[in-house]
């Protein structure tokens, strides 16, 4: 499964005003259910699987300005994700060093493989420092959907 294959431009925010990880999450969570890719009904469940996941472990890449917050749930269909993108800082850490790039990821419990995989997927694509620096000043979601399904033919 490529990123792309997850996204909809209606998932993917670019500028958000959001203070801190929370805010992020439920933001993130609230357009997956805007754009018909979560339903209603797990919004709550998704944020406080995501901020159990997080507790366990940061998924916060400081040195980058990247974070890959995700989790598993019941009643996911698949994999899907939601972006949020600044070129200052989506969030905080409690440091206060930005992160600007996050990235949420949620999946069904018995998507183990295509879940790890698509983590992979994502981390090898925000590897790149071409690539966040153009994400971090996409101006659209859709220029951010372009960027990554243009990054992705070009690895083929």
């Amino acid at each position: 499964m490529q990123v792309s294959d997850a996204l909809v431009s209606g998932a993917i925010i670019v500028e958000p005003g959001w203070q801190t990880f929370e805010d992020a999450i439920a933001g993130l969570v609230n357009r997956l259910v805007a754009s018909a890719r979560l339903p209603q009904g797990l919004a709550a469940t998704a944020v406080a699987r995501v901020h159990e996941r997080e507790a366990m472990a940061s998924t916060a890449m400081v040195d980058i300005g990247v974070s890959i917050p995700h989790a598993r749930l019941d009643g996911i269909n698949g994999v899907v994700a939601a972006i949020a993108v600044s070129p200052h800082a989506v969030y905080h850490v409690a440091d206060g060093l930005p992160i600007s790039i996050v990235a949420l990821v949620l999946s069904s419990p018995s998507l183990s493989g295509e879940h790890l995989n698509f983590l992979s997927s994502l981390s090898l694509l925000l590897q790149s420092a071409r690539i966040r620096e153009r994400l971090r000043n996409a101006a659209t979601p859709d220029d951010v959907l372009r960027l990554i399904r243009a990054n992705e033919q070009a690895r083929g």
